[in-house]
């Protein structure tokens, strides 16, 4: 594998760890994700949709309310990692980083802090051919069988979106998950919220967007059309500001719809984010789902 990948995970991994006093980090996943498992929690009046094998009797007897039990999600994980790829992930952020070497930072730094957990983790996503799917497993092989195939692969034009990869996801692998999304903002359009729907009956969803940089500057490149823009639009604060706007309404949509069905969201455009903004993104998931 790329060493430089690792390299730079671990020092940011440290250096963050080495800043604060506590954090996620020096802990357990335990206790971001919820689902059923032996370890008892608490308990909360019953809302439309709760498991009906849940609720406890003799708690809700003595009460007069309907109570179920909470419990707290099994230490080792099933995570599943669904990542994009294509011509776009070959662009640069807004801030001019790369959003392959972002994308693949991003599944390196969560993949290397659940495999120190114990966590069983895997990879699905589309290639020129079809699906490419590592089984779910753990260990240092693992991670770098995993970092490996998307670093040789993101290039390679999908044959699926992110949105259909999800669904097949949805269809074919039933069984209790964490699921964390790498894409951008063209592939979080594709997530409608029949798919959360599907997406989140089982699973904890989260979703990482890397940020696309503006049609604005100078020798602006075009990945979808394979050509430099047209210098008549790069100059132009109108047209900037309209695709500002544009961003930000598809971005507020986005988050709104994830919001309602627990699905955490968010951006990062430059590689000094990563590490807090996928602890802020954990810490922001937990929390949704205890309240």
């Amino acid at each position: 594998m790329n060493y430089d990948y690792l390299t730079k995970i671990r020092a940011s991994v440290a250096l963050y760890s080495s800043k604060k006093a506590s954090n996620p980090l020096s802990g357990e996943f335990r206790s971001i994700f919820r689902g059923r498992s032996l370890d008892f929690d608490d308990l909360r009046e019953y809302a439309y949709g709760d498991n009906v094998k849940d609720i406890d009797w003799k708690a809700s007897s003595k009460t007069g309310k309907i109570l179920i039990r909470r419990y707290i999600a099994e230490k080792k994980h099933n995570v599943l990692f669904v990542c994009d790829g294509g011509r776009r992930m070959l662009a640069d952020t807004s801030e001019g980083s790369s959003k392959m070497d972002i994308a693949i930072t991003t599944l390196g730094t969560i993949a290397f802090l659940i495999d120190r957990h114990g966590d069983d983790f895997a990879m699905m996503h589309s290639i020129d051919k079809g699906y490419d799917f590592t089984y779910f497993r753990s260990g240092n092989v693992h991670f770098e069988n995993i970092m490996n195939r998307y670093a040789e692969t993101i290039k390679l034009e999908p044959k699926y979106n992110i949105g259909e990869v999800l669904d097949y996801v949805t269809e074919n692998i039933r069984r209790n998950m964490v699921l964390f999304v790498i894409t951008d903002m063209a592939g979080v359009r594709t997530i409608d919220e029949k798919l959360l729907k599907k997406l989140t009956y089982n699973s904890d969803v989260m979703v990482i967007n890397i940020d696309d940089a503006y049609l604005h500057g100078e020798n602006v490149y075009d990945m979808d059309e394979g050509r430099y823009a047209d210098s008549l639009f790069l100059h132009s604060n109108i047209l900037f500001r309209a695709e500002e706007r544009n961003r930000r309404k598809h971005m507020e949509e986005a988050v709104e719809l994830f919001k309602k069905y627990k699905v955490g969201l968010t951006s990062i455009r430059n590689e000094d984010e990563i590490v807090d903004n996928i602890v802020e993104l954990f810490e922001r998931h937990r929390y949704e789902n205890i309240g």
